[in-house]
């Protein structure tokens, strides 16, 4: 689940491949911590439907909160983090309009629904040490970025469907910060 930045669309269409240094935490760390959360919820209730507060429903709920979280591009454009160009590149679509709203649900249903399946066996209750942990976990990782602005999505060109070339102004908090993190070699294929 590796988050916005999947191989099978930034390799392609941004022609990129991302590592610690210009990634977020959050993607690199963060969403493997979630899907182990998610993976220990199912193994815990095995093939059983999730029922009451992690239903369907309020799971359909969580998404559409995150869907409308995820529709903050132009605050994000007003407050300087991304340019226009940026805003709109294949990853942050994808990242704003589908990852959002997936790992909202998921969240919503491996935090809540992997408490109510019944068991007090000794697996039973790490597993939900570990459901919290990975939940925790990526929640902290995320405030983490919060703080520390990178590069995320490059400037894209939709005509020529690859990103701008490179030297990219610094017109966006996260372009400066990826031109001034010393030695950031996001590799960047120009064909």
């Amino acid at each position: 689940m590796s988050g916005d930045y999947l191989p099978w669309l930034g390799v392609p269409l941004e022609r990129r491949l991302m590592g610690f240094r210009t990634g977020f935490a959050a993607v690199l760390i963060g969403d493997p911590l979630l899907a182990v959360a998610v993976a220990l919820r199912i193994w815990r209730i095995g093939a059983a439907p999730p029922g009451g507060p992690a239903g369907p429903w309020w799971g359909l709920a969580s998404s559409g909160a995150w869907l409308c979280f995820g529709l903050q591009w132009r605050r994000e454009l007003r407050a300087g983090f991304s340019t226009r160009r940026q805003a709109l590149a294949p990853t942050k679509i994808w990242h704003q309009l589908a990852v959002y709203p997936l790992l909202g649900y998921w969240l919503w249903t491996a935090g809540v629904g992997g408490f109510p399946a019944p068991g007090a066996r000794a697996s039973d209750v790490t597993a939900r040490v570990l459901i919290v942990a990975g939940v925790a976990g990526w929640a902290v990782i995320n405030g983490y970025d919060r703080r520390r602005p990178k590069l995320g999505h490059p400037p894209y060109d939709w005509r020529r469907l690859r990103p701008l070339p490179q030297p990219w102004p610094t017109a966006s908090r996260a372009l400066r910060a990826y031109r001034s993190t010393t030695g950031a070699k996001e590799r960047i294929i120009h064909r």
